[in-house]
């Protein structure tokens, strides 16, 4: 307790002096971690639950005290899964845009490899569905089929390349390139630095680290060789962070830096350090405790929070905090094999709450209000603008350009409520693709529409479900059938919407070999136009 409130103090002064340096750019920090929950981070778990952070059993006290230092954005949203967020945070749009409406794991069926020619509009490292999205080629399990998949961002100008005057430097999980492949790379994509990265779904948290998704025995770029080696991969990653920065600060003092952190953790394999892993035991035994309780989870939980602390300790001992805004956001909900959410509904690879609603902090000394709690609803796309912003950089082409969806969220920063409605979105669009982690839900390709407090589901097989979620944010009364109208018109202005802005070729079509007599495991097949009839029908 007597550290965080000397470092408290230390940032008041830091504040102070972030005033000061107003005329300056600002450095940037965005952290993005990897399958964290809403509800495994204290500050978010304490509001949602109304329970003081010490009887919850998950403990994340150095990104606790971020929150009291900053700005909480209570109803942020990012995608179902790792990858599309990445791409929409790197560019400002929808994911679906690009094609990204899953994680991607393996390129061996793109275009480049099996040299197929490309559909227009479509990319060499775009790829026919995987095999588990059919039924022995025929794909007669459901009645719609997504005919391409985009395995990298693509046509987009990334944060990198719009942060004119700054240094940019990555290290963690890229997620967007395809394994190295040229052209796809954080390199590539307008970062003047690499510090470590590897493209694919997972690492191990011990050496050797390895990507098990990717299927390489190394990280593509692993890192220079640290002094000393650190063997748990959250405490690596927080040293080379560190090294970067103690460079920056001595040598590039003149120049600003944004630094773009994916962090590994929390996503699989589950592995904490050993002494965490003692604790959260013997913790465990502990009566009255609130929330999941893992130990071995909530040890790799408290190494990340411990790696984001070291990276936050060694800003204010560079005396950086004062003129450095740091955005901390997880890529999508908890991993529900891991975790709960509870009580927002579902978790990751689903649109409900529990999904896609994120722990999302600001800390902007001078800009930013200790302490606070903005609870407008805003997504990841927002990402990009708002650095653009803080950047004082010219990125009227980003405004100008239709195909982009993200505003600023600096407008909130100082009007929490939005009450001058300077923060102009109130409609946000999510559309996932695959299938979904068998067991976790019966939904089937799904999308989804939160316009002001209402929030629909769409399931390409024929479902739907609305929610009224300034009331009901747990998603427990479905209202389709006390307001059909509702629904109609928010199904029609969801799929009007993904028809007319994302490219065909990544978009659900009827399956022409659908069997409705053979396995049906989402249900029977409604297509969209007798759907929509159907809630005409209930309102008329």
């Amino acid at each position: 307790m007597r550290k965080i409130v000397i470092r408290t103090v230390a940032l008041m002064l830091a504040l102070s002096a972030g005033i000061a340096f107003a005329a300056e750019k600002p450095n940037i920090v965005l952290i993005l971690v990897d399958d964290v929950g809403y509800c495994d981070v204290g500050a978010f778990a304490s509001r949602l639950r109304n329970v003081p952070v010490d009887k919850l059993y998950y403990e994340t006290p150095r990104m606790d005290e971020l929150a009291k230092q900053g700005t909480m954005f209570t109803q942020f949203y990012a995608c179902s899964v790792c990858a599309p967020t990445r791409a929409s945070l790197m560019s400002g749009k929808m994911n679906n845009r690009m094609g990204m409406w899953d994680a991607y794991a393996g390129v061996r069926t793109t275009f480049e490899n099996t040299n197929k020619p490309m559909p227009d509009g479509c990319h060499i490292l775009d790829n026919r569905p995987w095999d588990e999205y059919s039924n022995n080629g025929k794909k007669s399990e459901r009645g719609v089929t997504i005919p391409l998949a985009a395995t990298c961002l693509h046509d987009a100008k990334t944060i990198p390349q719009g942060l004119i005057g700054y240094h940019s430097a990555f290290i963690g999980k890229w997620h967007m390139g395809s394994h190295n492949h040229i052209g796809f790379r954080p390199e590539d994509q307008g970062f003047e630095e690499t510090l470590a990265y590897f493209d694919g779904g997972g690492s191990g948290y011990y050496r050797p680290f390895q990507a098990y998704a990717a299927r390489t025995k190394k990280w593509d770029k692993p890192g220079a060789q640290l002094d000393p080696q650190q063997d748990y991969l959250s405490d690596d990653v927080a040293q080379r962070v560190n090294v970067f920065l103690e460079e920056r600060a001595k040598k590039h003092s003149d120049k600003p830096f944004f630094l773009y952190l994916a962090h590994p953790a929390a996503h699989g394999p589950i592995e904490s350090r050993a002494d965490d892993l003692a604790y959260f035991k013997e913790k465990a035994k502990t009566p009255g405790l609130i929330g999941h309780k893992n130990p071995e989870y909530a040890g790799l939980i408290k190494g990340m929070d411990r790696s984001i602390g070291a990276v936050l300790d060694k800003l204010d001992e560079l005396e950086l905090s004062g003129n450095t805004a740091v955005i901390l956001i997880s890529d999508n909900g908890g991993h529900p094999g891991y975790t709960r959410n509870t009580p927002l509904r579902g978790g990751k690879s689903m649109l409900y709450e529990g999904g896609v609603r994120v722990p999302m902090i600001v800390r902007w000394p001078g800009k930013t209000k200790l302490g606070t709690v903005c609870n407008v609803t805003s997504d990841v796309a927002d990402i990009y603008p708002t650095i653009m912003e803080i950047a004082d950089v010219d990125y009227s082409d980003f405004k100008a350009d239709q195909t982009t969806d993200g505003k600023s969220l600096m407008p909130l920063f100082s009007d929490l409520e939005n009450s001058k409605g300077d923060y102009g979105r109130e409609e946000f669009y999510q559309f996932y693709g695959k299938l979904g982690y068998q067991g976790f839900h019966n939904f089937a390709t799904w999308a989804s529409l939160r316009k002001g407090d209402y929030k629909l589901h769409y399931d390409y097989q024929g479902k739907v479900e609305l929610y009224n979620i300034a009331e009901d944010m747990f998603e427990k009364e479905d209202l389709v059938k006390g307001n059909p109208k509702l629904a109609h018109d928010m199904l029609v202005q969801l799929t009007d919407w993904l028809k007319a802005n994302c490219n065909k070729a990544y978009l659900p079509t009827p399956n022409p070999d659908f069997n409705p007599n053979g396995k049906l495991p989402y249900g029977p097949y409604v297509p969209l136009e007798q759907l929509k009839a159907s809630l005409q029908t209930q309102y008329k």
